[in-house]
């Protein structure tokens, strides 16, 4: 091998340790088993944030596609290992066009999905405002 070749070997070793780095810091793509669902913009709060549980919904089936989403084009782009914006990013507090505003976003994934799945006859999660919006 000549010398210019390994050191092009090298800088490429270098440059693939360098992604994966940088996907390790920066490229978190597992959620925490739990989050809290809670909004700066909507204050003063009237009821307790939500607290969510991502590992009961993957025990339960449920796609991350079915809450995670980025629309171009009337559809949803987003994919697994995609960055995960916050809620508040896109949603304000007025609706804009077919954007929902971020509280009736909020209660449209959660309680539609739950209202959708006991229409069906299926086990879902809570539908009542005091079963999800509980003082921690």
């Amino acid at each position: 091998m000549k010398p210019q070749s390994a050191g092009c070997m090298y800088g490429l070793v270098f440059f693939v340790i360098l992604i994966l780095l940088a996907v390790q810091v920066f490229g978190r793509t597992e959620p925490n088993p739990e989050t809290l669902l809670q909004s700066r913009k909507l204050k003063p709060l009237t009821k307790a944030p939500v607290s969510f549980s991502h590992s009961t919904h993957e025990a339960a089936g449920v796609e991350c596609l079915k809450c995670h989403h980025e629309y171009t084009g009337g559809r949803n782009q987003w994919r697994p290992g995609m960055p995960v914006q916050s809620c508040e990013a896109c949603h304000t507090l007025e609706t804009v066009g077919r954007r929902l505003d971020l509280k009736n976003a909020f209660h449209h994934q959660c309680k539609g999905c739950h209202l959708k799945l006991r229409q069906h006859s299926r086990a879902a999660g809570p539908i009542r405002c005091q079963d999800c919006h509980r003082v921690p």
